[in-house]
């Protein structure tokens, strides 16, 4: 093909694109986008720009070392051929203007400057940049249903221990009637049995790695099976929002003594210790993370839930002492399997559970939990008493006084530990249930409870000294000091202010005076895919 002729057809081929807008980015000759930041400097004076919802217009603030600045309002317009920068502060024609993607560089004539020698005009340099920031939607997973189904694997053996049993069915008979039933069983030698879980996975879930709910029934410790009813609500809704969920069987029964049935409650603890460890031993093909497990329980579940977070070895009642010294037990993580792998326990749900020592509950510890109890209840006290108060006096001569959950909840108050009590008035024991195997309304009013303080735990936190939000119009600029636990900064939005960079971690923020509302908000996130905005007003001196 002649060179003329191949030029000519280029020529009209990016005549017809640029004439229909087939290459809008590449030739737009707009140097600003509308509603978009840009960090840049006129006269080598930092300054950060922000466009208004027309591109030629909108203000900027100077980036000096001040908490709180002034706005000032300009207008950059195309006047016959030429570009026009108004302001009060910077005016005139921009000369020798290089438009870029995503900014803008020139030759600013000061036209609101004494001129040099009388009659030359002052030139500074202009150059600015957008800011690239990406948009962030929050997930809603674990706060939302994400899964239509669970897969269930049921009968999974995590040890073997000796004992009486490790499953006997609920029933609506009176609790003293139901241990005469049992009464003859506890009088034979223990046999070894297998301990079992069933465990709840998200069907169709492809992250990585999840958190661990572990749930452990009530039942007075002699009665209940991994398979109550409330135990298969919770590991149905907590897994459609996207945690993984195990439910444990242990041993069950004891004879009618006080140091039996202390036992009774500490194989509880240690099964649940061995469930755990089985559980991270098998965290990779579970797609688990160990080191975010929660522990929770109805009734003597609660109550081995809350033993199995705080209490640690040399805190166990004289009595398991006196019987480990007699070769009647062992330490809490030396029974139902020889598996060493660690975990952690990062919560608790206590459901009408309580405790027989609350110094078990340390300082340093500073496990959050969740309790939830009938102030009615006469099985489990809510406060400090006898549990089992309808059981003829026996529970006097068989049992000690106990702290339910609100002595639990003022003592974690005072230890500064985060906690939550929902506290239900007038109902008795097992609120959620209308009988044995049916639950009632109270049951989605714990299960919303349940929901909002994993997704809590789960999420990232972000602590921030509250004397940092106390701004006054000297004060300097600084950013803002701050501690993330469980994941990272994804995005950070200020109103009444802007922030020195687009760096997310960078908490630097200049506030604009006369802004009657300053206030940012941190989206945060995290390996599970949980999700945080916190906001944080700022006060003014």
């Amino acid at each position: 093909m002649n060179r003329t002729i191949f030029f000519r057809k280029l020529f009209c081929i990016v005549t017809i694109c640029l004439g229909s807008g087939f290459f809008p980015e590449l030739f737009a000759q707009i140097p600003l986008q509308s509603q978009s930041v840009y960090d840049g400097n006129i006269e080598n004076q930092p300054v950060i720009l922000m466009s208004g919802e027309v591109e030629d217009s909108g203000f900027f603030i100077l980036k000096r070392n001040n908490a709180v600045e002034d706005r000032h309002t300009f207008s950059l317009a195309k006047t016959d051929g030429q570009w026009v920068f108004q302001s009060d502060l910077y005016a005139g024609k921009m000369k020798k203007m290089k438009i870029e993607e995503n900014g803008f560089q020139a030759k600013l004539v000061l036209s609101n400057r004494k001129k040099r020698f009388f009659f030359f005009p002052q030139q500074v340099p202009v150059y600015f940049e957008k800011r690239t920031e990406v948009a962030v939607t929050p997930g809603t997973r674990y706060s939302e249903i994400q899964f239509r189904k669970s897969e269930v694997s049921s009968d999974i053996t995590y040890g073997k221990a000796y004992g009486y049993w490790t499953e006997s069915p609920y029933s609506d008979e009176p609790y003293i009637q139901t241990l005469a039933k049992g009464l003859i069983k506890t009088f034979d030698d223990h046999s070894l049995l297998d301990l079992k879980l069933d465990i709840y996975q998200p069907l169709g879930d492809t992250l990585k790695k999840r958190p661990l709910v572990v749930l452990i029934h009530g039942g007075g410790f002699y009665i209940g099976s991994k398979q109550s009813v409330s135990e298969r609500k919770l590991g149905m809704e907590l897994s459609s929002r996207g945690y993984v969920v195990a439910s444990i069987n242990y041993r069950l029964g004891f004879k009618p003594t006080s140091s039996d049935i202390e036992l009774s409650a500490y194989r509880a603890i240690q099964d649940a210790h061995a469930a755990l460890r089985y559980l991270a031993n098998h965290a990779d093909k579970l797609r688990i993370d160990p080191d975010q497990i929660y522990v929770g329980g109805t009734s003597a579940g609660a109550v081995a839930s809350l033993n199995l977070a705080f209490m640690d070895n040399d805190e166990r009642p004289a009595q398991i002492m006196d019987a480990e010294k007699g070769g009647a037990s062992n330490r809490i993580e030396s029974s139902g399997n020889k598996l060493t792998d660690s975990f952690r326990i990062k919560g608790v749900l206590n459901m009408w559970g309580a405790v027989s020592d609350l110094n078990i509950i340390d300082a340093d510890e500073k496990i959050p939990v969740l309790s939830i109890h009938g102030t009615a209840d006469e099985v489990v006290p809510f406060g400090y008493d006898y549990p089992f108060q309808n059981s003829l006096l026996l529970n006097r001569a068989l049992m000690n006084k106990m702290y339910g959950s609100k002595p639990i909840h003022d003592r974690l108050k005072i230890l500064g530990v985060r906690n939550e009590l929902l506290a239900l008035p007038g109902l008795g024991h097992e609120p959620e249930l209308r009988t044995f195997n049916t639950l009632n309304h109270y049951m989605d009013t714990i299960t919303s409870h349940v929901v909002d303080f994993l997704k809590t735990e789960t999420a990232p936190q972000l602590v921030l000294p509250e004397k940092q939000l106390l701004l006054n119009k000297v004060s300097a600029l600084k950013p803002f000091y701050y501690e993330l636990t469980g994941g990272k900064i994804a995005q950070v939005q200020v109103t009444g202010g802007v922030k020195t960079s687009s760096d997310p971690t960078d908490l630097s923020i200049i506030w604009f005076r006369n802004s009657t509302d300053r206030h940012f908000s941190v989206t945060m996130t995290n390996q599970y895919d949980a999700w945080n905005t916190q906001t944080f007003q700022i006060k003014s001196e």
